[in-house]
Order: structure tokens, then C-alpha cells, then sequence
């Protein structure tokens, strides 16, 4: 018998192409900031692909920081979010990406 997924987001998501800056907390404070693109957003949370498995991990706590380009604020209320956040998933994506490398995708949860 196949197990039905049952859908967890608590907002509305905006499929928004947008910067993100992640730093992760270490114990001498913020990490070096990494660069990403926003895949969607909402007001809970955001979800990114990246080559970059060991970069994050589950629970991770992470400063985030999403600008949303000017032509697509029509799609997301606000023109920036920035907080504490943390990695709330990692999954490796299924094989597609030019030369074989995996992708994965991460979703951070903000708050």
C-alpha cells in the first residue's frame, strides 16, 4: 500500500527566483556568508538547490537574508526577509544535472 505525501507548508508559496545570503552560526559566531538562488519562498520558509551538500545539514541554525527583485513583488507581500533561520531539510535530487553532479534540495525555515 502506497503512503499518500501529506503537504506540511504552513503559508502559500511564491515561485520567486531571488538572492539569498546564508551564514551559518559556528562557535566563533557567523560563518563566511554563501550565495544562493530562491527556487520559492514564503512567509515561513524558503527552498534552494545546490551542488553544495556539506555545506548544510538538518536543524543547522543559519542567518538568512532573501531580497525579492523588483519585478516580482507583485507575487511576495514584502521586499526583504532576514532573521534566524534553520535548515529544516536536505534531499539529494534525482540525476539530471549537466556531467552527472548531484543536486540537492534544501528548504530553511525562518523564525
Amino acid at each position: 500500500m502506497e503512503r499518500a505525501s501529506v503537504e506540511r507548508r504552513r503559508g502559500r508559496r511564491a515561485n520567486v527566483k531571488a538572492p539569498l545570503l546564508i551564514r551559518r552560526f559556528g562557535a566563533s559566531g557567523l560563518g563566511p556568508a554563501m550565495e544562493e538562488v530562491v527556487e520559492n519562498i514564503s512567509l515561513a520558509g524558503v527552498y534552494f538547490e545546490t551542488g553544495e551538500s556539506s555545506v548544510y545539514a538538518p536543524n543547522d541554525a543559519v542567518m538568512t537574508s532573501v531580497s525579492i527583485p523588483e519585478a516580482q513583488r507583485r507575487e511576495f507581500p514584502f521586499t526583504r526577509l532576514a532573521g534566524r533561520s534553520r535548515v529544516a531539510w536536505i534531499k539529494e535530487l534525482p540525476p539530471g544535472a549537466p556531467e552527472g553532479r548531484k543536486r540537492f534540495g534544501v528548504a530553511i525555515e525562518f523564525g
